[in-house]
């Protein structure tokens, strides 16, 4: 079931995401340049793939997706970069502390398995690699308008949202795998109701 949902979501989406212009700007420094290998945990169509390769061309670029539909989307535009499907709960297909740097923009708030996730990015990278996560903030002020003014919308079933993180579970997760936030910020709107929180972390 959550198979077919993600292929149907990724047809016919040909385009860059509603939230990249949000978001890119604020992410698109972190990223490291030479000879990294640099993964998108959560690549979709390839669209943010595309944009790091254009800041970083040396780079190794790996893609990981739930949705073979984006995979193959993705592939057309890079034929260069490798591209892997990957299943909730199961391990990536990537070595040990082989990974300099990890992209996971608006993935783990659709994720049953939170644990699993965090757990083989910590594994796959390596000593000193880095993980930046975006996710839809959550803070206490938030919630509480939302509780107010827009709670069927937001927590609407039909939609693809199945994670809802504070800084505080953000936070707690990237602890319990040792990883250690480097660089905390927001991004859409003002805070404290941000659209979204991303975290840098490295791995100790």
């Amino acid at each position: 079931m959550t198979k077919q949902f993600y292929e149907n979501y990724w047809e016919g989406q040909n385009d860059y995401l509603s939230d990249f212009s949000l978001k890119w700007p604020k992410l698109k420094k972190f990223i490291p340049l030479g000879g990294s290998m640099i993964v998108d945990f959560g690549c979709g169509n390839g669209k943010i793939l595309g944009e790091i390769k254009k800041i970083n061309q040396k780079a190794k670029l790996i893609g990981l997706d739930v949705s073979e539909t984006a995979i193959e989307q993705a592939e057309k535009d890079l034929s260069d970069v490798e591209f892997y499907k990957v299943n909730d709960g199961e391990k990536f297909p990537v070595k040990d502390n082989s990974v300099d740097f990890i992209f996971s923009s608006e993935v783990i708030e659709h994720i049953y398995d939170t644990e699993n996730a965090f757990k083989e990015i910590a594994r796959v990278l390596r000593p000193d690699g880095k993980v930046l996560f975006t996710t839809p903030y959550h803070g206490f002020i938030k919630n509480l308008l939302i509780t107010f003014f827009a709670f069927n919308k937001h927590f609407n079933p039909t939609g693809a949202h199945i994670r809802f993180f504070s800084k505080k579970t953000l936070l707690d997760l990237l602890n319990k795998n040792n990883l250690t936030p480097v660089k905390i910020g927001y991004y859409g709107r003002i805070y404290p109701i941000s659209h979204s929180i991303f975290v840098l972390a490295e791995k100790n």
